[in-house]
């Protein structure tokens, strides 16, 4: 008589044993190599998703995001810090996903700090030339308090709005120091053919508003022509019969647009622009660059 196998339903309280998600995981370890898990119980550890937000972080920091963006990158690191804890109790998509968002944050705070770090450079480099405008020292401040509340776009905008304002005032610091060069070039009478040529190509740069280059041509021009001017001697005059229409004076004040030549120009300095030397070597500490003096510098007019 043939033998006849039965086979029994697992109790109820057998179907514990092997719960449907374990159940998927072995057939997911036949046939898929065990890389991958089905239904979502569990994913690969996101190794790649835990560096780039690491990488993000690192980038923000170095762009200043702690100074610039403090909260964004706050943010961050406690986002990142989640994923590293949901990573150790392999939650791999939770850990996934969180350190995903890290990224994203940090990526945020990187450009906003970039953004107002870059801002805040140019309107140095336009106070460095007294040309620093309120308008853009506004934008920068406007720019800093979205900054505070994470909002990147605005942030980003403003700073740079705030970083070409700033570009603006510095060519135009150029320009207004190019203008005065040009103006003394032009009363050179000995003038070489390369000289003139010098000039024109000094002049086209103004008139074309390219501020820096204008300034480099004229002041290359001008130091050219000074260093072929003979110095005259101080004229020495008769005691004056009564006296001047203007004291002469024993220092002087810079003021905006000055420059040596002007300053010794002056009927109450030498009344004669060819003598700016004498201001420069009586005033050597304090002129670094004889083309570059700030408004406010006090020289001393020698008289002896």
């Amino acid at each position: 008589m043939p033998m006849i196998l039965s086979f029994k339903k697992p109790h109820s309280t057998q179907r514990g044993l092997f719960p449907a998600c374990a159940l998927r995981r072995l057939a997911w370890v036949f046939l898929a190599g065990g890389l991958a898990v089905s239904g979502g119980c569990a994913t690969v550890p996101p190794t790649q998703e835990m560096s780039d937000a690491r990488q993000a972080l690192d980038a923000a920091h170095r762009a200043e995001a702690t100074r610039h963006a403090p909260d964004a990158l706050e943010g961050a690191e406690s986002l990142l810090s989640q994923a590293k804890d949901k990573l150790g109790a392999g939650a791999f998509t939770q850990a996934q996903k969180t350190a995903l968002a890290a990224k994203e944050e940090a990526t945020k705070a990187r450009a906003m700090a970039s953004a107002i770090s870059a801002a805040k450079a140019a309107l140095s480099d336009a106070a460095a030339m007294d040309a620093q405008s309120p308008e853009a020292q506004e934008l920068l401040g406007q720019a800093e308090a979205a900054a505070k509340v994470d909002d990147d776009k605005n942030a980003v905008r403003l700073a740079g709005e705030a970083a070409q304002r700033a570009k603006q005032d510095i060519n135009h610091a150029y320009l207004g120091k190019a203008k005065a060069m040009l103006e003394e070039a032009k009363t050179f009478q000995a003038i070489s053919t390369g000289q003139r040529a010098a000039l024109e190509s000094a002049e086209a740069a103004y008139r074309n508003r390219e501020g820096k280059k204008a300034h480099e041509l004229s002041s290359k021009l001008l130091d050219e022509l000074r260093a072929a001017q003979p110095m005259q001697p101080e004229a020495v005059s008769p005691p004056p019969t009564s006296p001047p229409e203007q004291p002469l004076l024993s220092s002087y004040t810079v003021k905006g647009g000055d420059s040596l030549w002007k300053i010794s120009g002056r009927d109450e300095v030498y009344g004669n622009p060819h003598q700016w030397r004498l201001i420069y070597h009586a005033n050597r500490k304090k002129i670094k660059n004889i083309n570059v003096i700030h408004a406010g510098q006090v020289f001393v007019i020698n008289r002896k």
